[in-house]
């Protein structure tokens, strides 16, 4: 955890005092995005090593002031990763881990979960594990707790609440201890038991030399190339089992404590009797590594916005630029990604001393030095509660406020012997927006400069830097760039980072490739042309990737299936049209657009939008009467009959359900979403289970699984089912059936 003890002293303050006292910066960050989402994947770059590894973010890894996923402060890890050759994915998901979630993995990085583990999910994780997987626990000082639920990263991990063995809900309300979060979760010395190491409850600052390495002969080579990795307030961990577990780094003798820790902080006057900083083991055939400290993970590229307060976070460039932290964290994943059935490591490494504890720290003795959680939570946030969170954090389904989308473009090795053009690209501006205070630079790991901006009057400054201050004004589809003619050091070759900072923030940051190759002129800074309007069933038989120009009718309200997306019909067909900007379409508005095709979890959608025209309005397509979903009526308002509601799903944490719509001998699986204004408390009120129905919705798939997606409570009503009860009846029925079927022809 970066921040030094004074600017964390300073948070505690802060968050005492009222939102409204708190300046919020006019340069928002990424739009909403929850478990429905696609999760991001950073494919392998260059040569693909076969191994995949997967992040999780299940536990509260975008809490407070943390920001560890692979598209936010973890990036620059996940894309070292890649370079590497790793395919790099995050978990999303609203129900436990299981292990199938693992299985096809070969590590499994956990990134200061803050959500305790149920103990099927230990199960699980250990059960991947003794098979061949490999866990990397990334934990951090003690009483960190970035969601204010009682339980640090370290409690996570250890398996059980300091001053809470007996109880792991001590101190929460009943709706807290009564939350889905917390069911199935149990006290036990779970990672102690099992990988033979124990996070210590300790808090200690900022440590940026003097730490003690294990030699790369005495680790399999982990540490070759690693000089220093720094903490800036972390905790250690006790070796309790060499032959299981093995530690690597070592801080000094006498280290700092963090400022604000709640007890000593320092345990044992550190060195070695404090216990690893940085540790291994091995548990089956499979393995492990702890580190207790986010700092050397992180860097400054913050994704999401706090979903306690809504306020911008700030994150540190740790992985890059302090110490080895890079080559540490990297040599550790290829230890980890090897997978070897040796059990122990006697006979395999020097084994390392065992860690003496002191009685507080026995599990069932050890207790709770003051009140938790260490501050009180705003007014309204709940943590085990996804629509408490405030727009734009990750798990709420409320919009940000919409926000620039830079990117760079250029050639793809810099020049470093010639004049080159890189071009900066913004989109989703309002028509005359100026964007102003935009610099950019390109600089090596460290953090020394690489290239000069030519300025206005031709020339080159005198020094390496970022570039002058600029602006760009957007055109009228929101739209703008700037080209910047670029000059590098013509000493330096390799990689390097191409940064855009925005009023003093880092905004984008760029992996790039420096060498003695030729200039590359830009290409023409156009709007690429446009595809043909086309029918929407024909669009949706377009490969993937392609574009397409569709014009339909709106037929479900922005966003109550996620951002602000839509399904568009015409007289051929509909399809769902996945966007976050245009927030203003109402049910029965006439729109053409160019978009991306693709195909999400089974469903044809249409994304990333080129153009997007307003049409007026025109009348709403009339649901077609279905005796089921297929795949010939996909993205259609359809109606389902005298359906019996069969095998109604309780809620996930957003609210949503699901059941069967039986009709005959053919079922329908029909999804409620929360968005949708619909309640299953209402629900199952008003219709019970046997309940018969008339439904209407969008027909629609999910992984093989087709559904109908009802919009709102009008689109559910309880049918008029008048059937004939005697013989009489029915022959009256065929009677006038027959009649009606006479006169028609005559």
């Amino acid at each position: 955890m970066k921040p030094s003890r004074i600017v964390k002293m300073l948070m505690v303050v802060m968050l005492a005092f009222p939102l409204s006292s708190l300046l919020v910066s006019r340069h928002e960050l990424a739009h909403a995005e929850t478990a429905e989402d696609p999760p991001p994947v950073i494919q392998p770059v260059g040569s693909v090593n076969g191994k995949k590894v997967l992040f999780d973010n299940t536990h509260g890894e975008t809490a407070g002031a943390a920001d560890w996923v692979i598209d936010g402060a973890f990036s620059d890890f996940g894309n070292g990763l890649a370079k590497k050759g790793y395919e790099v994915k995050e978990l999303r998901k609203t129900s436990p881990i299981t292990y199938d979630d693992l299985k096809n993995y070969d590590v499994f990085v956990l990134g200061e979960a803050n959500i305790p583990f149920k103990a099927s999910e230990q199960e699980a994780i250990l059960h991947y594990v003794q098979n061949g997987g490999s866990v990397f626990f990334i934990a951090d000082h003690y009483n960190s707790d970035r969601n204010l639920n009682r339980w640090d990263a370290e409690e996570v991990y250890n398996g059980y609440r300091r001053g809470a063995f007996a109880d792991p809900t001590k101190g929460m309300s009943t709706e807290e201890a009564q939350s889905p979060a917390m069911q199935g979760v149990s006290s036990s010395d779970w990672l102690a038991e099992h990988f033979g190491v124990r996070f210590r409850y300790n808090a200690l600052g900022d440590i940026t030399s003097g730490e003690t390495i294990v030699s790369p002969s005495d680790d399999f080579g982990i540490t070759s190339g690693v000089n220093s990795v720094e903490m800036h307030s972390g905790s250690t961990i006790a070796i309790l089992d060499p032959k299981k577990a093995k530690g690597l780094i070592y801080l000094p003798k006498n280290p700092p404590a963090w400022g604000p820790a709640v007890d000593q902080g320092v345990y044992d006057n550190g060195g070695v009797a404090e216990g690893a900083f940085a540790a291994i083991a091995k548990v089956g055939k499979g393995k492990a590594a702890f580190i207790g400290d986010s700092s050397p993970v992180e860097d400054a590229t913050p994704k999401y916005v706090r979903e306690d307060t809504g306020e911008k976070k700030t994150t540190y460039d740790g992985f890059s630029k302090e110490g080895d932290d890079a080559t540490f964290l990297l040599n550790t994943m290829e230890w980890l990604a090897k997978q070897e059935d040796y059990t122990s490591f006697d006979g395999k490494v020097p084994l390392s001393e065992k860690t003496k504890l002191h009685d507080f720290e026995v599990p069932e003795n050890s207790t709770e030095p003051e009140k938790e959680p260490w501050t009180t939570p705003v007014a309204g946030y709940k943590w085990w509660d996804p629509s408490t969170f405030a727009a734009g954090a990750y798990g709420s389904d409320k919009e940000a406020p919409s926000q620039p989308a830079y990117s760079f473009q250029h050639q793809a090795t810099l020049p470093n012997h010639q004049e080159f053009q890189l071009r900066l690209n913004v989109k989703d501006l309002s028509p005359g927006q100026t964007l102003s205070n935009l610099k950019v630079g390109i600089y090596k790991a460290g953090g020394q400069q690489l290239a000069k901006f030519k300025v206005g009057d031709g020339d080159y400054p005198v020094s390496y830097g970022y570039s002058a201050p600029f602006t760009i004004t957007a055109d009228n589809q929101g739209v703008g760039h700037k080209d910047l003619t670029v000059m590098l050091d013509p000493a330096y070759s390799g990689e390097a980072n191409l940064r855009l900072k925005v009023d003093g923030t880092n905004a984008v940051t760029e992996d790039v490739t420096i060498a003695d190759v030729a200039a590359e002129p830009l290409p023409p800074g156009e709007n690429e042309s446009l595809p043909e309007l086309m029918p929407i069933a024909k669009a949706r038989a377009e490969q993937d990737g392609g574009s397409v120009t569709v014009e339909g009718v709106v037929t479900t309200t922005p966003g109550i299936w996620g951002g602000q997306g839509f399904y568009l019909q015409d007289a051929s067909g509909g399809v769902y049209v996945y966007q976050s900007k245009e927030s203003n379409l109402k049910i029965g508005d006439k729109v053409k657009i160019s978009a991306k095709k693709t195909t999400y979890n089974g469903e044809v959608e249409l994304s990333d939008l080129i153009q997007f025209t307003p049409e007026g309005t025109a009348e709403v397509p009339k649901p077609q009467v279905v005796s089921e979903v297929s795949d010939s009526n996909q993205g259609e308002l359809v109606t389902l009959e005298d359906i019996k509601v069969k095998n109604i799903s309780d809620p996930d944490s957003y609210g949503t359900f699901k059941f069967d719509a039986v009709n005959g001998k053919h079922t329908t699986r029909v999804r409620i979403d929360s968005r949708s204004g619909l309640d299953y408390t209402d629900f199952t009120k008003k219709y019970k289970r046997n309940a018969t129905l008339t439904l209407t919705g969008v027909a629609s798939i999910f992984k093989g699984t087709y559904e109908l997606k009802p919009r709102s409570e009008s689109d559910i009503a309880e049918a008029n089912v008048n059937h004939p009860t005697d013989v009489k009846q029915w022959l009256e029925v065929i009677w006038n059936k027959l009649w009606q079927l006479l006169h028609f022809h005559v």
